[in-house]
């Protein structure tokens, strides 16, 4: 490939890291489209870590191959190769080291003892990770980077044209891995706080459940249900799985959140419910979604909320919806949910035998339960996961 053209193809693919936000790809990007590009023997790329406060290899590629596992490699903050870019107090042009600049360094501090020392150290740096030259990376005034370059596959010298290119280049690379670092960074925090936020709501649901003194467990276990069977609905009917299956979780956590507004007297109730208490219990999944309407990132969520109790044949309610206008999120939980309803035992009953309460949610097929739903439940059993 021309100059000009490598040029351009990095410059290129410079622009497009940028949209990057995982530092491990960027580096396995940058490296390899160098050694590509450039037609180096070997490269590799060290990345500072906060945390331990020294520079960590991240990616490496040499001939055939050949590369140092990420992790094994490390470069501490003592190191020659970090002193001569940090320490305005030593000569050289910090833009880049070569090893043909510390040998014109060399030279020219001969009779320095102690600088003539730290420039041979320097040297044994380079020819330990086969270096022929190290470009920095700087984000303000920290050094975040550093990029070591081989040897030529064709041993020709990087030409002053090459190392320009590349010194702006390690600055677009530098805004790219800082972008993808801090993306990383907000991943994180966002975890953490997904975690505590679904300890939050494990404690609610767990308050719930205590509600109703004859359905401990219950919501524990429909949201156990409902994600087993999320595994067996295909693929193509979910167009954000992860996100889907976060919802799922939840929203089954919480579907019975309503019941906070029935009196315990008619959730507790042995007997046969009168007419007017079952419309009490019916408004629930209405008044749960209602609790939850403020929060706009509930939207999904609060679609399992509100319509878990609607049929498939459209006899359900709050809403008498019909077939697909169920969403899918609320047609799994209804079948979890009736699962543990039926299996489970109650002050008026005994718990259903399984094979018993498998045959009914079969026979409810485009009934109550959705046909899609009913297969993935016996696909589960068969996997004997329900």
């Amino acid at each position: 490939m021309e100059e000009t053209n490598y040029k351009a193809y990095l410059s290129k693919v410079a622009k497009q890291m940028i949209l990057i936000h995982d530092a491990n790809l960027l580096s396995r990007l940058i490296i390899r489209t160098l050694t590509r590009q450039l037609r180096l023997k070997h490269a590799g790329v060290f990345i500072y870590n906060k945390i331990k406060q020294e520079y960590i290899i991240n990616f490496s590629r040499g001939a055939k191959g050949l590369k140092i596992p990420v992790g094994f490699t490390k470069i501490t903050k003592n190191n020659p190769i970090i002193k001569f870019f940090l320490d305005k107090n030593i000569p050289g042009n910090k833009d880049f080291i070569s090893a043909q600049q510390i040998a014109t360094l060399k030279e020219q501090n001969k009779d320095i003892k102690k600088t003539f020392d730290f420039y041979t150290a320097l040297e044994d740096e380079l020819f330990m990770y086969r270096a022929n030259i190290i470009f920095p990376g700087f984000f303000r005034k920290d050094l975040i980077v550093l990029f070591l370059l081989g040897d030529k596959i064709d041993n020709s010298e990087f030409s002053k044209d090459d190392i320009e290119f590349l010194t702006v280049l390690s600055s677009d690379v530098v805004m790219a891995i800082q972008n993808a670092k801090l993306f990383e960074d907000i991943k994180k925090q966002l975890d953490v706080n997904k975690q505590l936020f679904l300890n939050t709501v494990e404690t609610l649901a767990k308050a719930i459940d205590i509600k109703s003194a004859y359905t401990h467990g219950h919501i524990e276990r429909v949201m156990e249900y409902s994600m087993i069977l999320l595994k067996y609905i295909p693929p193509h009917l979910i167009k954000d799985y992860d996100n889907f299956a976060n919802s799922l979780k939840i929203s089954a956590l919480l579907h019975d959140i309503g019941k906070i507004g029935v009196p315990e007297n008619i959730l507790n109730k042995t007997d046969v419910l009168t007419q007017e208490e079952r419309k009490v219990i019916e408004k629930h999944p209405v008044l749960g979604a209602e609790i939850l309407e403020p929060i706009s990132e509930f939207k999904n969520i609060s679609l399992g909320v509100k319509y878990h109790h609607e049929k498939y044949d459209g006899t359900g309610y709050p809403e008498k919806l019909k077939g697909e206008e169920i969403p899918l999120i609320a047609k799994i939980i209804s079948v979890a949910d009736s699962y543990d309803a039926m299996i489970s035992d109650r002050p008026y009953r005994k718990g259903l035998a399984k094979d018993i309460v498998i045959k009914e949610i079969e026979n409810n097929k485009n009934k109550q339960f959705c046909p899609i739903v009913v297969q993935a439940f016996l696909d589960a059993v068969t996997h004997k996961e329900l």
